[in-house]
């Protein structure tokens, strides 16, 4: 249990949060736009998955590449495995958003209301990361409400163009 915890510890001091975020908001992205004009829950998510992934390799390679200027001492090849390792955040990200989108389709919904499902919970869940955040930095009150609602509109900024390109 003690080495569980401590990897949480450091995965919440590491970019690890930040990752999962910067994943959730890509394919929450991806999603809104291919959700505007798909028939089908099948290409949202193919689409939204296939990019996703192919963000995550971009980040990827340019952590590996990009660092080889500041870390002289490995190869390409060790930092690119490093890499692979260290920045699964992104990736991962992305995978509650489509889980919500899937889970809106096998409930009934069509196309447009299961993105929006998905949608909403990407602003619910940016919004709660950023409450814990604050929380545990010792924001209380009305600041911890302004870093809350700070985080919940950059979902809302994904609905805006969800609904920009569905009218």
């Amino acid at each position: 249990m003690d080495d569980r915890v401590s990897r949480v510890g450091r995965f919440l001091h590491s970019k690890g949060p930040a990752e999962v975020l910067y994943g959730a908001l890509v394919s929450s992205v991806v999603l809104a736009a291919t959700s505007a004009s798909a028939e089908t829950g099948e290409l949202v998510v193919v689409a939204t998955a296939m990019v996703s992934v192919t963000y995550w390799l971009a980040h990827v390679y340019a952590d590996a590449v990009g660092g080889r200027f500041e870390d002289t001492d490995h190869s390409t090849h060790h930092r690119l495995r490093h890499a692979l390792h260290n920045n699964t955040g992104v990736l991962l990200g992305s995978l509650p958003v489509l889980v919500v989108f899937v889970i809106g389709r096998l409930i009934g919904l069509d196309v447009h209301d299961s993105a929006f499902l998905a949608l909403w919970f990407t602003v619910a869940m940016l919004a709660a990361a950023a409450a814990f955040a604050a929380h545990r930095a010792g924001v209380r009150g009305a600041e911890l409400l302004g870093e809350t609602a700070l985080a919940g509109a950059f979902g809302l900024l994904v609905i805006g163009l969800k609904l920009i390109l569905t009218h």
